[in-house]
């Protein structure tokens, strides 16, 4: 499964699935290339959440690496929990299949 994070929006399998941001606690910049992703129960969070390896926590919240939601507004992109359930369980499906999940930043 491939999760491709272009120019703010999200794209699982080149199928637009939501709005991204990447907060202060992320890099300004992702670096252009392939991660691996996991689910993975981040404990400053208590729950699981995507972990992209080498970029952190992907998720509802401003203190994770990159905010996931559906509207923008004036001061940003809204965080949407529902979207990182449905993305955290599209996760651990792949995993269960044994089908590598990698996060392509273009």
């Amino acid at each position: 499964m491939k999760l491709t994070f272009e120019h703010g929006k999200l794209y699982i399998d080149n199928v637009r699935f939501c709005h991204y941001e990447v907060t202060q606690d992320g890099s300004k910049d992702l670096q252009p290339g392939s991660y691996p992703v996991e689910a993975r129960y981040a404990h400053n969070f208590g729950r699981v959440l995507p972990f992209i390896d080498g970029i952190g926590f992907a998720g509802d919240d401003d203190l994770c690496a990159i905010v996931v939601g559906r509207v923008r507004s004036q001061r940003g992109l809204l965080p949407d929990g529902h979207l990182v359930r449905v993305l955290v369980d599209a996760i651990e499906a792949a995993h269960e299949t044994d089908v590598q999940v990698l996060a392509e930043i273009v």
